[in-house]
């Protein structure tokens, strides 16, 4: 009589997991068809990513060359003497920075970059006087942005486009609309930070057009303490080998320039002015 083989637990694991695979090998040979379909898709979005993903970089290497060139463009024309630059030359540099510009905004407006060009051309017809065409860019530019910061910088710019608009007209009341735009958009940026540049920067503009109404000089003062105190500099130190080393106090003044032109320094000017006429 024939002997019974055994069955054990693992004789039937080993028959299940030959099963599985026996199944698995048949199931790919009855759908290799779509399965080979589905590799090659998959291999193809593969691709196609990564031909995105070069096209963008290819962009965004564009657009910050374009950028970089306009702004070369931009501090050429404001930076050079007027008597080593005539205004051909320099209406030349404003109109191929406007240009560059324009590209990023119209062809790269998808780049983080692309705002910042619509702020830059908003500086380039603010430096040919027109002061529309710069409110326009400035204000596109305030849509696009959502960082506080940057809208602040928006909102100065605009006030300081109103201001100067209204010293292009001939001053009279119903001009005054103007200077009320500007005061408008210095509080809006005020209002966006707290203790940073463009905080006081606004509140500097606030403070001279006030000074611009007799009726406000009490308010401009106070503004111009405060940015004075809250803006205050460690005073200056003298170094102690100065006098004996040429080359030591020249570091020294130059290390003493960063004290000058300050906000604080123009807000003390300014009211010791403000006192000194009223």
């Amino acid at each position: 009589m024939a002997k019974t083989p055994r069955i054990t637990f693992k004789t039937l694991k080993e028959d299940e997991v030959r099963s599985y695979w026996l199944d698995l090998i048949n199931r790919v040979r009855e759908n290799r068809k779509a399965l080979l379909i589905g590799v090659v898709s998959l291999l193809a979005l593969l691709v196609i990513v990564q031909i995105f993903r070069h096209r963008a970089a290819a962009r965004a290497n564009t657009a910050t060359i374009l950028l970089s060139q306009a702004r070369t463009e931009i501090e050429a024309a404001l930076l050079r003497p007027p008597d080593r630059m005539d205004e051909q030359t320099r209406e030349r540099l404003f109109g191929s920075a406007d240009e560059k510009l324009q590209l990023l905004s119209d062809f790269y407006r998808r780049s983080n970059l692309a705002p910042y060009a619509l702020y830059l051309r908003g500086n380039i017809a603010f430096f040919r006087n027109n002061y529309d065409e710069a409110a326009n860019f400035y204000t596109e530019y305030l849509d696009k942005v959502s960082d506080p910061t940057e809208k602040a910088d928006g909102y100065i710019a605009l006030g300081y486009t109103y201001e100067n608009k209204f010293f292009w007209t001939a001053q009279k009341d119903e001009d005054r609309v103007w200077l009320d735009r500007a005061l408008q958009n210095y509080l809006e940026a005020e209002n966006l930070t707290s203790g940073t540049l463009q905080h006081y920067q606004a509140m500097l503009g606030r403070a001279r057009l006030y000074d611009l109404q007799e009726d406000r000089a009490a308010q401009a003062k106070e503004l111009y303490e405060r940015i004075e105190r809250e803006r205050k500099l460690e005073p200056p130190k003298l170094w102690a080998d100065a006098k004996q080393s040429p080359q030591t106090w020249l570091l020294n003044q130059a290390e003493q320039m960063k004290y000058l032109f300050t906000l604080a320094e123009t807000a003390r000017l300014r009211r010791e002015r403000l006192e000194a006429g009223r």
